[in-house]
């Protein structure tokens, strides 16, 4: 019982501040006193699920309306950097090798992009997708006498069956326990927005494959019409022959039973013997010769160039291009169609002509390098499509090559650059897992 001799408006009532005399009370004997701390704790308790939960009712009743990942990953920080105080918020999914952590966020600072990979490359993030649980690494750098001023905090993404990348915060929190709410809200959080990311990851694949598939359908249709003309060819190839042969036995025969000068039949003669090598070079090129059976056969790569630089130098000169040959003698063969050579060979001239110029230059080298056929073409044009992202990726020919190199389980390296040239390498590995 308390006396109060003064205005009693400022004083809380006899019931209320009974909590503040219970703290540091020492009650003895059979009298109890009442504390009013945990209704308090309880209520407060309550306002904070009630709010968690419906935060995640309108995060759920956002993302359902968002059909692209940047949306849903731009909705996913801006909810986390309520939940916790942060400075950035970043979801990284492993790229197709696992040999790096992108982020979906493609205006990601460098160096957050940096300290997770390094992270991931030093062994650290193992044993964080080991334990499956979140965990705070300091950031070493902004270390103080007080502890970090910064640190990231790491979720790892996963499910049953694979780890799928991290969730990194940086934030100034020093710690956040694995039962507190702030941890579970996260943990929820990318529980509702991971399959879902997924689902349209794998719905942009498709789409992919399918605008892919569209533009091989064409290229096939087109091809066709080629193959068409190809075959008119060979009959004309084969025609040529006997007009060649009867202008050659009329020219003897006037050059023996008549007086006509022999510089003049000379050139006659010189002029059918090239019609003829052409001819001859054509029919071999092509593959009108070729065995009956198309199954894999051991290709001589500097065989096949040589041929496809004979069949190419009047193209070369008509774009006044000079094309030399640096070849390696005694090179092992590459088991596969030498058709699918020529065609490689063929595309990538038709890459260089785009941007040619009058007065350039070309080197094919061939090596034997760690059990791999390297096949180089250097030339002194710099070609605008292997230097603009956008028009290498939508690149018809680009991706046939590399589509054929795959075949062999090969790999095609384009490089260009403003006054240096441009340099692609074909590389063809000895040691293969799949035959042809």
């Amino acid at each position: 019982m308390r006396l109060i001799k003064e205005n009693t408006s400022g004083y809380e009532s006899f019931h209320k501040s009974l909590q503040y005399f219970t703290k540091k009370s020492k009650a003895q004997g059979d009298l109890k006193l009442i504390s009013f701390e945990n209704h308090r704790n309880n209520a407060d308790l309550l306002d904070k699920y009630s709010f968690f939960a419906h935060s995640l009712y309108t995060f759920q009743k956002k993302i359902q309306s968002v059909e692209s990942v940047k949306e849903i990953n731009s909705i996913f920080q801006d909810f986390v950097a309520r939940i916790l105080f942060s400075k950035e918020v970043e979801i990284f999914l492993f790229n197709d090798s696992r040999s790096n952590l992108i982020p979906l966020n493609t205006s990601a600072s460098q160096q957050h992009i940096a300290v997770v990979n390094k992270a991931y490359k030093d062994g650290i993030l193992d044993w964080i997708f080991e334990t499956k649980r979140a965990t705070i690494i300091p950031d070493l750098s902004l270390l103080t006498s007080n502890g970090s001023k910064l640190n990231q905090i790491i979720f790892p993404v996963y499910d049953r069956k694979a780890n799928y990348g991290l969730l990194s915060v940086l934030t100034s929190a020093s710690k956040v326990q694995e039962d507190s709410l702030e941890n579970q809200s996260i943990q929820i959080l990318l529980s509702m927005i991971i399959p879902m990311i997924m689902t349209l990851r794998q719905k942009q694949s498709i789409n992919k494959l399918y605008h892919e598939l569209q533009v091989y359908q064409s290229k096939l249709n087109n091809d066709s019409d080629v193959y068409a003309i190809g075959q008119l060819a060979e009959g004309i190839l084969e025609e040529i022959g006997e007009p060649l042969q009867v202008i050659l036995s009329y020219t003897n025969i006037v050059e023996n039973e008549y007086n006509v000068d022999g510089e003049i039949t000379d050139k006659i003669k010189e002029q059918v013997k090239k019609i003829n090598e052409l001819t001859e070079r054509l029919v071999k090129f092509s593959g009108l010769n070729k065995p009956e059976n198309g199954r894999s056969q051991p290709c001589e790569i500097n065989k096949l160039v040589r041929e496809f630089k004979n069949i190419s130098n009047a193209t070369l000169s008509n774009l006044g291009l000079e094309c030399e040959l640096d070849l390696e003698d005694n090179m092992p063969p590459v088991l596969g169609d030498p058709n699918d050579i020529k065609q490689i060979l063929t595309s990538v001239f038709s890459i260089i002509k785009t941007d040619a110029q009058k007065g350039g230059a070309i080197i094919i080298q061939s090596k034997y390098v760690k059990e791999r056929v390297v096949l180089s073409i250097f030339t002194t044009e710099h070609l605008s499509v292997l230097t603009d992202l956008k028009k290498y990726n939508e690149n018809v020919t680009i991706k046939f090559i590399q589509d054929l190199m795959k075949k062999y389980e090969g790999t095609a390296e384009f490089n260009s650059l403003p006054l240096k040239g441009t340099i692609i390498h074909l590389i063809f590995p000895m040691k293969r897992k799949l035959s042809i």
